[in-house]
């Protein structure tokens, strides 16, 4: 069962609400988005409640579960995925939430060739521990990064993950094409936007100001301009402007990595899926009673590299933890 299709708050579907389902009628629900968090940019989709449709269908699914108001948890096709995430955040359940741990943040994205995954599971303190998984689309994994740090940190780290992006980028093999004539050019290129200067745009725009005039008056590029008002919801999101992917050159395949999520779930089924509170108990009772590694990794379904890892976040004591420490 996936949700394929959801309405907005002004009746426009989104998604795939034609598709071929194997019911006879669709399940709906209704699905509540929180509000933009702090410090983020606003998703299309924050703060409002979506009527969406499910079913069985052939379509592709993602690996994130979107809980309803009635309490049924299901998983998205890619495609209402990609247009609700990163607004939706998994909310807590039962009677002792607020004792409990904050709920892990999944965000994924899927190009023509490759997703990506990336979640953040907050710890005490302030800390969090992210994990990015890239795969090509058939789910051969291509890479894995995993570490822990401030929260507050992530905003710069991910800044300088793109600053990264760039520099590592290859040199064109070609001259730069001029500027299509009558295009503006930008004064303030890569400038942050200042209050002062989000507030000329919208009100810029709620004049009538065309895209060029705004460009002139604010120093930037009509692409950045069409961008911001499609980030303050004033427009559309500007797909002309995204660039086409990239391919190497080579045509050659790529040689066949050693294991996909579902081959590493084959050997431990609860490879790279959360950890719950209570799953963190009963792991901290059982190291404490005398358990060794072997024995938790086939316990809890995962390998013993993160069980020790886990095993050090919660302080466990015991056997399974001195052996680690000789």
């Amino acid at each position: 069962m996936l949700i394929y299709a959801f309405r907005d708050a002004q009746g426009t579907w989104h998604g795939d609400p034609d598709a071929v389902i194997d019911e006879a009628r669709p399940g709906r629900g209704i699905l509540a988005l929180p509000p933009t968090a702090a410090g983020q940019d606003p998703g299309l989709f924050d703060d409002q409640r979506l009527e969406v449709l499910y079913g069985t269908c052939d379509l592709e699914a993602s690996q994130s579960f979107y809980r309803l108001d009635s309490g049924d948890t299901l998983p998205a096709t890619w495609r209402v995925h990609e247009l609700l995430s990163p607004a939706y955040r998994l909310p807590a359940s039962g009677p002792d939430t607020a004792s409990q741990a904050p709920p892990e943040v999944k965000l994924e994205i899927a190009g023509p060739r490759r997703r990506y995954s990336l979640s953040a599971d907050r710890l005490a303190e302030g800390r969090v521990e992210v994990t990015v998984i890239v795969c090509t689309t058939d789910g051969v994994i291509q890479g894995e990064l995993t570490g822990e740090l401030d929260s507050g940190d992530l905003a710069d780290v991910g800044r300088l993950i793109a600053s990264a992006a760039i520099a590592c980028e290859p040199e064109p093999s070609t001259v730069p094409a001029d500027p299509p004539a009558g295009a503006v050019k930008a004064t303030r290129p890569g400038q942050a936007w200042t209050s002062e200067a989000v507030a000329h745009l919208r009100e810029g725009h709620r004049e009538g100001k065309s895209v060029t005039q705004l460009a002139e008056e604010l120093g930037r590029s009509e692409k950045s301009i069409r961008f911001k008002l499609s980030g303050l919801r004033l427009s559309p999101f500007p797909h002309d402007l995204v660039p086409a992917p990239r391919f190497p050159a080579s045509t050659e395949p790529e040689p066949p990595k050693a294991y996909t999520v579902e081959e590493k779930r084959r050997l431990h089924p609860n490879a790279y899926k959360p950890w719950e509170p209570h799953d963190d108990q009963r792991l901290a009772e059982l190291c404490a009673q005398g358990a060794s590694l072997d024995e938790l990794a086939q316990e809890f379904g995962r390998n013993e590299g993160a069980i020790a890892s886990r095993l050090e976040k919660i302080n466990a004591e015991g056997p399974a933890v001195e052996a680690q420490q000789l």
